[in-house]
Order: structure tokens, then C-alpha cells, then sequence
């Protein structure tokens, strides 16, 4: 077998990172019918919790300290689905809090990981093709902590309040450092302090220089509704190209940029389908779907940003001439 043929068969390892509420299972929702619900494998790295709810009580710890996970099984697991290799991973429970058996997951060609941790530890962090961290405005994540953790988990409000602010020392220590390893960032920010229009949030994308450049096409310098930044230095001291799309962009310059998108996936786009601007940019609100157009776009260029990580990865793989990869080797 040539380094090339064995590349295609290792699935591309995507890391979707954020803390608690910040929008990772809504982001990625649409990455199904976009690539594929058949090439997608995606794991929870909340199941990875070495200790339950009650556990963690009464030893007074919260699920973002490292000492309440178990970091080695899940370090184990993730190079095991890098290299094409099933595993029983754990189970946690969020109705309840509760560890639950085991259950098979089988990598596909795509192996999505979501979680608080995806890049505290080298040994996780090096496995991933693309690294992607979501960093929406507090306001808005302890807005949709709240609808979430109320309507799906069982909580009361004022207990998940009390528990932001529990976690708060351990978010800032364990969750927030996170956010320099990763490749791609997304930030969605209110149109105005305190509002909760989400059909018309704004969305900042940093996309930094590790990983292929996008060839942005000349047309998106002259709407209005999409700002380019190329080449800047981002918050973190990396240099980055940042795309930014006001809430109020109008369908007119949502299909433009869909239309961009489509044409610079450089020969990979025809891996995904061409799906319909209306089935991406959903969201629940009030029990309800409701659409946002730059939540479509920014998973429009999220599914791009993935099919580039894949054939980015076969290059430098047949360009290397290594077919074994393990933590030891050098991340690409």
C-alpha cells in the first residue's frame, strides 16, 4: 500500500472546541447533510468523564478540572479512530449525570470530536487535521446555556447560573487557553448589547495561516455585508486572515458568498452536496427551527474548511512518505 492509499483510508480528525453552551452541536448540525451523515463519525468528549455528577459533588470538583476526567483513555482512543481503528468509549449521561456502558464507535471518513478539552493536552491536540474553537460573546453563550440546560438537561435557572459561576476559576485555567491552539475561530456577536435577535447575529471568522490559505474572490471586497481582513495579527500574536458578516446581510449577499465559497473549494467541493442555502443556518429558538444566514454561511466555509484539511492532509502525507502516525510524530 502507497502513503497515499493509506492516507485516504485514516479518517481527517476535526476538533469542534468551546466552553459549556457556546454552540459547538449547533454549528456542526448542518455538517451532515453537507458532507454526508454516511462519511461522519462524531464523539462527545463529555463522555469522558472520569467521575459522575454525585462524584463530582462531593469531592467539589467540576467537569472542566483535568482530575475529573480521564485524560489517558480518551488520548488512547482518539489516536485508535486517527488510525482507522474502532473503540468502546465511555458513555455520560446529561439527563442524569450518570457514567453508562460502553457503546462501539467505528471512525467513518470523517471523525468529529466536540468537548471542553480537545487541546489541553498535546497528545489530543497533535491528532487533529483542523482544529476549530467557538468563542461567541459571553452574553450570548449564557444565553444559550441557559435554553439549553433548562428546556434538554433538567436544570433550573438559577442552578445554572450558580454553576457558571462555580466554574468560572476552572473555565478561565483549563477551557480558555485553549483557544491559541486551534486553526479556526468563530466568534457570533449580538447586533446590540443585550439582544437576543439570533436570526441576525454577526459572525467573526479567524482563520489562521496554519492551515491552506483561501483564495477569497474579488467580489466579496464589495459587499457591504462581508468586511476581509488579510494577513493580520489576531489577539493571540497569530497571523490570520478574519472574515466578518454583519447580522444584516441580505439573501442577495448570502447567495454571493455561498456561491464564492462553492467555486474556491479548489476540486474537493464535489465530495459534498450541494445543499440548499435554506437547509444550513438552523437553529432552535422558543421550541421552534429558525434560520440565520451567517450561521449557514459560517457552516458553509466550516464543511470547506474540512474537505481542505482532508486533501491538504493526503498531500503532505504522500509528500512525507509516513504511514504510521502516532502522538511521537510531528503534528502536519
Amino acid at each position: 500500500m502507497t502513503a497515499e492509499e493509506d492516507a485516504q483510508q485514516r479518517p481527517t480528525l476535526v476538533g469542534i472546541g468551546g466552553d459549556s453552551g457556546s454552540g459547538k452541536t449547533t454549528l456542526t448540525g448542518a455538517l451532515y447533510g453537507l458532507l454526508g451523515e454516511e462519511r461522519i463519525t462524531s464523539i462527545c468528549l463529555d463522555d469522558y468523564h472520569a467521575l459522575d455528577r454525585r462524584e463530582r459533588a462531593l469531592v467539589k470538583l467540576t467537569p472542566l478540572n483535568p482530575r475529573a476526567n480521564n485524560f489517558a483513555e480518551m488520548e488512547e482512543h482518539i489516536w485508535r479512530l486517527k488510525r482507522g481503528l474502532a473503540v468502546e468509549k465511555p458513555v455520560y449521561d446529561h439527563r442524569d449525570g450518570t457514567l453508562g456502558p460502553p457503546e462501539t464507535v467505528v471512525p467513518r471518513e470523517i471523525v468529529m470530536v466536540q468537548g471542553l478539552h480537545p487541546y489541553l493536552i498535546p497528545g489530543v491536540r497533535h491528532a487533529f487535521d483542523l482544529k476549530v474553537w467557538l468563542d461567541p460573546d459571553p452574553g450570548l453563550r449564557l444565553a444559550w446555556k441557559l435554553q439549553r440546560d433548562t428546556s434538554k438537561r433538567g436544570y433550573r435557572d438559577d442552578q445554572v447560573r450558580a454553576e457558571i459561576e462555580a466554574r468560572r476559576a476552572d473555565a478561565e485555567a483549563y477551557i480558555a487557553p485553549q483557544r491559541k491552539h486551534a486553526d479556526l475561530l468563530v466568534r457570533f456577536q449580538s447586533p446590540s448589547p443585550g439582544s437576543q435577535d439570533m436570526a441576525h447575529l454577526s459572525v467573526r471568522i479567524v482563520q489562521r495561516h496554519t492551515m491552506p490559505r483561501l483564495n477569497f474572490h474579488d467580489q466579496l471586497h464589495t459587499a457591504s455585508a462581508i468586511h476581509l481582513d488579510l494577513g493580520v495579527i489576531d489577539e493571540d500574536g497569530q497571523r490570520a486572515d478574519v472574515i466578518v458578516i454583519d447580522g444584516q446581510i441580505t439573501p442577495r449577499e448570502a447567495e454571493l458568498v455561498e456561491r464564492s465559497t462553492w467555486e474556491h473549494m479548489d476540486g474537493v467541493h464535489g465530495q459534498a452536496h450541494h445543499v440548499p442555502p435554506e437547509r444550513l443556518g438552523s437553529y432552535e429558538a422558543a421550541r421552534q427551527r429558525q434560520h440565520s444566514d451567517p450561521l449557514a454561511l459560517t457552516q458553509l466555509i466550516l464543511g470547506h474548511r474540512i474537505l481542505s484539511a482532508r486533501k491538504s492532509y493526503l498531500v503532505r502525507i504522500t509528500e512525507d512518505g509516513h504511514r504510521d502516525l502516532d502522538p511521537d510524530h510531528a503534528h502536519m
